[in-house]
C-alpha cells in the first residue's frame, strides 16, 4: 500500500522515546516502545474515512484529509499509550509493567533501574 507523508509543519511528540508509524493511504496504526526493554505496544488500526468521500477527486485535497485524520489517529494512539506505559517519578522514562515497580504510595512508583539504585527494604 502507498504511504503518504504528513508534513504540515507541526511534528507530534510521542509519549515514549521510540515510536513507529505504520500508517498507509488506507489505515492508521502506530507502535510505541518501552523506554527500558523496548517492548512494543501497537495501537488499534483505524481506517482512513476521508477516502470514502465520492466528491473528493482532487489528489491534494485527499492528502489534506488524510493528514488531518493521521494527526487525529496519532493523538488518540498517543493518549492510549499513556494508559499502557508507566511514568517513572525519578528518571522520567515511560516503561511497561514488567519494567516498573509500583510503590505503596504513588511517589514511590519507579522503574526497575531506579529501584535498583535505591535501598530495598
Amino acid at each position: 500500500m502507498q504511504k503518504w507523508q504528513c508534513n504540515l509543519g507541526m511534528e507530534r511528540k510521542a509519549f515514549t522515546k521510540k515510536s513507529t508509524d505504520h500508517s498507509d493511504t488506507g489505515h492508521f496504526s502506530f507502535s510505541f516502545f518501552c523506554d527500558r526493554c523496548d517492548k512494543e505496544w501497537v495501537s488499534e488500526i483505524k481506517p482512513f474515512t476521508g477516502g470514502e468521500c465520492s466528491n473528493v477527486s482532487n489528489d491534494e485535497a485527499l492528502k489534506l484529509l488524510w493528514a488531518n485524520e493521521h494527526r487525529t489517529a496519532f493523538d488518540e494512539a498517543n493518549l492510549d499509550a499513556r494508559l499502557k506505559f508507566n511514568h517513572c517519578q525519578t528518571c522520567g522514562k515511560k516503561v511497561c509493567d514488567d519494567c516498573f515497580c509500583f510503590g505503596e504510595v504513588r511517589e514511590d512508583d519507579v522503574c526497575v533501574d531506579c529501584k535498583g539504585r535505591q535501598k530495598c527494604e
